[in-house]
């Protein structure tokens, strides 16, 4: 069986989309076999470029791109205003589709989505890619085995630096309009979702933004940024656990992700680039405890590239869920944990409370 891949888009996240799925042939990964069917771009200068990766077709109209039969499933990876449309037009023409993060602008285009699709048979999967690394996947065995007792708080952070230079250009990711949020849309959508899929669903929420680089040269000249360079939002889960999720854009010095979960025996604490979590007891002691893969693990485990064929944890952890897609897509069952259009909308809506709690500060003084 082979499927026939469209891609909608070519710029950074499309490439290392496309870097993980090259390598699956190499690696022997157990998917069907991929035909670069079509890509969809609106850069009529990416055509040879689209060309020289294998693509038998390049479109530049949606309908024209959707109408082909060569095209099985969908991989969209546009900036987040265009999300919505380009999902549930592809899946009126049935096909499956992959969406890059988030699934929306807001949670009532979300929720307006999934009810629009509610009877569609097609596969929808999002790429929360932090579900599709090992010491997530594993970790979230272990805390369901009880390794480390009821959890009662965590710490989650993902620090990158880059826009706190003051001359880096705008974009459409610093336009409210067209991402729908900053740093804590782009970057805490991630970690939002790892704490539902890690630890269970939020009671409560409150959250902090701020906008540091208040203003960024455009093409049209200097003009107000109106998203957010930071956030830190504080939860409160509905099996009592507490803990912050923090994200910036800003924090030079000290990019990475780090994870850490408190339990009543112990903690846990994830480094992206480890295949297993670091477990330390109720006395401080590191120990390494045997997970009982569940379904969602096992079927990680049979995708994830072997540590030897590595490209770094990011594209690995692409190639691993876009590996999961293609292979609900040809039939497979979708095991609990994978992030489908349901998952997306409850983390979206989750993101809408905490920018729905920033925007309601109460001053004491």
């Amino acid at each position: 069986m082979k499927i026939g891949y469209g891609l909608i888009g070519l710029g950074g996240i499309a490439r290392t989309h496309l870097q993980g799925l090259k390598c699956l042939p190499i690696l022997g990964t157990p998917v069907p076999a991929l035909e670069y069917a079509a890509l969809l771009t609106t850069d009529p200068g990416k055509e040879k470029l689209a060309k020289d990766l294998g693509f038998a077709r390049v479109e530049q109209d949606l309908d024209e791109f959707l109408a082909l039969d060569q095209v099985d499933v969908v991989d969209i990876c546009t900036p987040n205003y265009l999300h919505r449309d380009q999902v549930l037009a592809a899946a009126r023409r049935g096909k499956h589709v992959y969406f890059e993060k988030p699934l929306c602008l807001n949670g009532e285009e979300a929720g307006r989505l999934e009810r629009e699709l509610a009877n569609s048979d097609r596969v929808f999967q999002g790429a929360y890619v932090l579900r599709f690394l090992p010491a997530l996947a594993r970790a979230r065995a272990l805390l369901a085995q009880g390794a480390i007792g009821p959890v009662h708080s965590f710490r989650f952070s993902l620090y990158h630096s880059s826009y706190l230079n003051p001359q880096r250009p705008g974009s459409w990711r610093l336009r409210h309009a067209l991402s729908g949020g900053g740093a804590l849309m782009d970057l805490g959508c991630h970690l939002l979702d790892s704490v539902r899929f890690l630890l269970g669903e939020a009671a409560s929420v409150q959250a902090w933004t701020h906008t540091v680089v208040k203003k960024r040269p455009w093409p049209q000249g200097e003009a107000p940024v109106d998203v957010d360079d930071h956030a830190l939002v504080v939860l409160e889960l509905e099996n009592g656990a507490r803990g912050t999720v923090e994200v910036s854009r800003v924090a030079v010095g000290n990019e990475g992700t780090h994870l850490e979960v408190y339990g009543e025996k112990g903690a846990l604490h994830l480094d992206p680039g480890l295949a297993f979590p670091r477990c330390f007891d109720a006395l401080g002691r590191e120990f390494f405890p045997e997970v009982t893969p569940d379904p969602f693990l096992t079927q990680l485990l049979a995708v994830f590239p072997p540590a030897k064929l590595s490209l770094g944890w990011m594209v690995d952890a692409h190639a691993a869920s876009l590996a999961c897609f293609l292979r609900g897509a040809a039939g497979e069952k979708i095991v609990p944990g994978t992030p489908t259009l349901h998952e997306g909308v409850k983390t979206q809506l989750l993101l809408e409370m905490a920018y729905k709690s920033a925007g309601e500060k109460i001053d004491i003084l």
